[in-house]
């Protein structure tokens, strides 16, 4: 089934710590298993930018149901573009889904954003020399829940100065939405971790340790039915605890709002659902950004 566009969407589990992963070519120290570490900051690196090293595939120890695929982590140029294909056997011969070239960078600016007479005025193409200033995460939905075993992923960056792809943990993963969607009120904000340290000169000079803010998302899911709460909701807490990653959109179709609340992330605390009257159960859910 096609996803909502009108919904927000959270996305567990990943199946990429059972996932065999092979192909491509790497440098042997930041080998294509890396992929699979839980830590963002542990990543792999292609060997160079050649297309036979630029792709590899992710075999499942059984046929999983599959909806979106995500890279986060990654230093992909502005211009890179991937393609995914997914198949129902282990040895890739039975191809379900071919993803076609995709953009990694969505049209990150608004209208507001972009300069006349800039190349990017037209198209809203993210400018390379802006790459810095946004959490690099390339997603791609797949057109409807699949049962796959096994998925080939390409990957494209001729303009990449770095001379090779870098990428965290990957996120082979299912789509839930729920039936009725998240209430009003949502609050979307940052969790900003610097410290200041204040001196005790007459001016009280700040030093500043700074890191890099963390986006939070806070939300009510207050129309759940039974099956959503405890075997969607209930089930979710068991399996992902305050540590396992995930995938949150407040829309799957590509924008740059969108993009902006789009994140990899944990749970900050496990809520218990409520059962205020009948036939309808209610769950608060806050998540902190996995960078």
């Amino acid at each position: 089934m096609a996803l909502d566009p009108n919904k927000i969407a959270l996305c567990w589990p990943n199946y990429i710590d059972t996932a065999v992963v092979s192909g491509g070519a790497w440098v042997p120290t930041l080998p294509l298993e890396h992929v699979k570490d839980a830590r963002f900051s542990v990543v792999a690196k292609t060997a160079s930018l050649d297309p036979i090293d630029t792709q590899f595939s992710i075999t499942l120890p059984k046929r999983q149901r599959l909806h979106a695929l995500a890279i986060p982590a990654h230093n992909m140029s502005s211009t890179a573009t991937l393609r995914a294909r997914v198949y129902r056997d282990a040895g890739q011969t039975d191809l379900i889904l071919d993803t076609g070239w995709q953009d990694v960078w969505p049209v990150l600016y608004g209208l507001d954003d972009v300069v006349w007479g800039n190349d990017n005025f037209w198209n809203r193409r993210l400018a390379e020399d802006d790459r810095q200033n946004y959490t690099p995460l390339a997603i791609v939905f797949f057109e409807e829940r699949l049962l796959g075993s096994s998925m080939h992923v390409e990957l494209r960056d001729t303009a990449n100065t770095d001379g090779a792809i870098v990428m965290g943990r990957v996120m082979v993963t299912d789509v839930w939405q729920p039936r009725k969607n998240l209430d009003h009120g949502v609050q979307h904000g940052y969790d900003t971790g610097t410290q200041i340290t204040w001196a005790g000169d007459p001016s009280r000079t700040g030093y500043a340790r700074r890191v890099t803010p963390k986006r939070t998302v806070t939300f009510d899911l207050n129309n759940l039915n039974e099956d959503e709460a405890f075997l969607r909701i209930h089930r979710l807490q068991r399996t992902q605890d305050i540590v396992g990653e995930i995938l949150y959109l407040w829309s799957p179709v590509p924008s740059p709002i969108n993009f902006a609340r789009a994140m990899i992330a944990q749970q900050t605390e496990l809520n218990g659902i409520t059962y205020p009257y009948y036939a309808n159960y209610e769950h608060a859910m806050s998540l902190l950004e996995i960078l």
